[in-house]
């Protein structure tokens, strides 16, 4: 689940609610929300000692908003609860002291998001639960399936070190047929593991080494070239319930994570109001201070030593993430010695942000010179006077982020198809589930 600001019921009622929604709107899906959250949540761990010993495992990584987070001192639920939901206003900032933010709290992963029952054995919030529920039926007699925890805020690359850390324990316990099913951030976790291993990104060379690991690979909705909203929540954040706060634009901007997921090569375009295209802005570090975005907002009354320190943090993490996404896009050089079966799913026919209206730093707008929806302009002197500009996607990533790179098309067996349904649907519809499950086969 990348970057979608809403959490979807099998009814198709968001969670998630935008300040420019009806009062009798956000009124009935809290109500919603309430009955939902009140109910129990079911819980998906790794397998225990009480599980017998099998040779084979298959590995499910989710993306953005994975995973629940929980304060380490006890292990309450912050993302996402009912009081944080409607009262709330706790934020996700990663705990960073010299960036001078304010009110964070330690947090880390407690279990993949499953889903949440609302109203038991008739309506329910379904994210991975399903997925997990009838891979675990089709595998139950020879092997585990193991959702794999991360802290989805985090650098990338510390999920992919925990993920070999994870293979090589299976290894260690007698698995010898593994695969793996990773959805849309999950999906650049893995690609990064399949052709580099665990190589630090400033020196990695192309081996294939992680592709050895596996039998079969499925990726889902993956943004090789990141996703516009992104970019949108690091600057305007986005509402969960009635909490602001839970992810601030100064949250987002507070997370390597979406760096990782900040447009990238031809999908780094801006418009300016009269239409003309401005390519290379949004990784243009000092175009970040001169404009004021993300954590360079409204630092008028910090320090300057951490102003500069929020300036390095900006800048090395667009740099760092952008090393990453090329890596994955570079053209084939090593053959891989195996080459498993690869399954690649991505959705098409939603309109879905590909860019945003950039008016620059005109009169001192600040923040206000970026436009990427109707909700944006409230409050503006000339609301509905920028243009909005959406492509074929999944609601979240489009379609041209979402094509499979050329070297992870030679490098397998691949197998390549598309859906009309959203970025979350991609792994909640019985009908693709049925398609992974026929893919990975008779356990």
């Amino acid at each position: 689940m990348c970057i979608s600001d809403s959490l979807r019921t099998r009814s198709g009622i968001p969670i998630a609610l935008r300040k420019s929604q009806s009062p009798l709107k956000i009124l009935c899906v809290l109500l919603l929300l309430i009955i939902s959250l009140s109910g129990c949540s079911r819980q998906h761990g790794v397998a225990t000692d009480h599980v017998p010993k099998t040779e084979s495992a298959i590995i499910v990584v989710p993306g953005y908003y994975g995973t629940r987070l929980v304060r380490e001192a006890d292990r309450s639920v912050v993302f996402i609860s009912l009081t944080q939901a409607l009262f709330g206003r706790q934020s996700l900032t990663l705990p960073v002291p010299e960036l001078g933010f304010k009110g964070t709290i330690d947090l880390q992963p407690d279990g993949i998001l499953d889903e949440v029952r609302v109203v038991p054995l008739l309506y329910s919030i379904d994210v991975y639960g399903s997925l997990l529920d009838r891979l675990r039926v089709s595998n139950q007699r020879s092997g585990e399936v193991i959702p794999f925890t991360y802290d989805w805020r985090g650098d990338l690359m510390e999920a992919v070190r925990s993920l070999d850390v994870l293979i090589r324990r299976l290894r260690g316990e007698g698995k010898k047929d593994i695969s793996i099913v990773a959805h849309s951030m999950g999906g650049l976790i893995v690609s990064y593991y399949l052709r580099y291993g665990v190589q630090n990104i400033d020196t990695a060379v192309e081996t294939w080494k992680g592709a050895e690991e596996f039998k079969r690979v499925v990726l889902v909705g993956v943004p090789f070239l990141g996703a516009m909203k992104s970019f949108r929540n690091m600057n305007y954040g986005a509402t969960f319930g009635w909490n602001s706060s839970l992810l601030s634009y100064e949250a987002y901007a507070s997370f390597p994570a979406s760096y990782y997921l900040l447009p990238v090569a031809d999908s780094d375009e801006l418009l300016t109001p009269e239409l003309k295209p401005l390519h290379g802005v949004i990784r243009n570090a000092g175009q970040w201070r001169q404009s004021g975005w993300g954590l360079l907002r409204n630092t008028e009354d910090f320090p300057n030593d951490i102003v500069e320190r929020r300036a390095s943090y900006t800048s090395f993490w667009l740099h760092r993430s952008q090393r990453f996404l090329d890596l994955l896009q570079e053209p084939q050089s090593t053959p891989s010695q195996k080459h498993p079966s690869l399954m690649y799913l991505y959705a098409k026919g939603t309109a879905t942000l590909a860019k945003g209206v950039w008016t620059g730093n005109q009169g001192g707008q600040g923040i206000d010179s970026l436009f990427f929806d109707n909700s944006d302009l409230a409050g503006t002197e000339s609301p509905g006077k920028f243009p909005t500009v959406y492509a074929d996607g999944d609601g979240t990533v489009t379609v041209s982020s979402a094509w499979l790179p050329a070297a992870y098309r030679r490098a397998f067996q691949t197998t390549i198809r598309d859906y009309e349904v959203g970025h979350t649907e991609l792994v909640t519809t019985p009908d693709i589930q049925d398609d992974i499950i026929r893919f990975l086969g008779p356990r």
